[in-house]
């Protein structure tokens, strides 16, 4: 099973690349955020809520393999300054890998964040996370205001 996940993820990517992938109908716009627990890099379980409550929020899914997540890391890495002097707290959640390979890999890439490691992807479930990258953005009420594949200029729109 979680070798068709990762197939399925892989093939969603390629799509997502081709701009093939974006999604119609955005299933979890409008509703509030699901709350879950999880280790993170720094070896501490925390609730997502504690990390985003009264904030606004881009969670950000990835895996250490795909080239896509590279590139949004770069995006991301070269934004961050902005996208947190605007209030927003990005959530990085690594699907399915060990630790030290999640470390490694945000210490390449320049991102010097925590992140939360959804060991068993049951996040990636609840989240509806169908190809990586995926951005859910959260608004400061805690509402799911869109997913995207990407990180898109009008992020700040989004999260309003």
């Amino acid at each position: 099973m979680k070798a068709l996940c990762i197939g399925l993820m892989v093939l969603l990517s390629v799509f997502n690349a081709a701009g093939c992938a974006k999604a119609q109908v955005d299933p979890l716009a409008g509703k509030p955020l699901r709350d879950f627990t999880l280790e993170r890099l720094s070896g501490t379980s925390t609730a997502l809520s504690q990390l985003v409550h009264g904030k606004k929020a881009i969670m950000f899914f990835f895996a250490t393999w795909c080239p896509h997540c590279r590139e949004q890391f770069q995006a991301l890495a070269a934004q961050k300054a902005q996208i947190e002097a605007q209030g927003v707290a990005i959530v990085l959640v690594d699907i399915g890998e060990p630790r030290d390979k999640v470390a490694r890999f945000l210490k390449a890439a320049g991102v010097d964040n925590d992140a939360f490691l959804d060991k068993d992807s049951r996040v990636a479930e609840i989240y509806q996370v169908m190809g990586i990258p995926t951005l859910v953005f959260i608004a400061q009420d805690g509402v799911v205001r869109g997913v995207e594949y990407g990180l898109p200029d009008n992020y700040l729109e989004i999260l309003k």
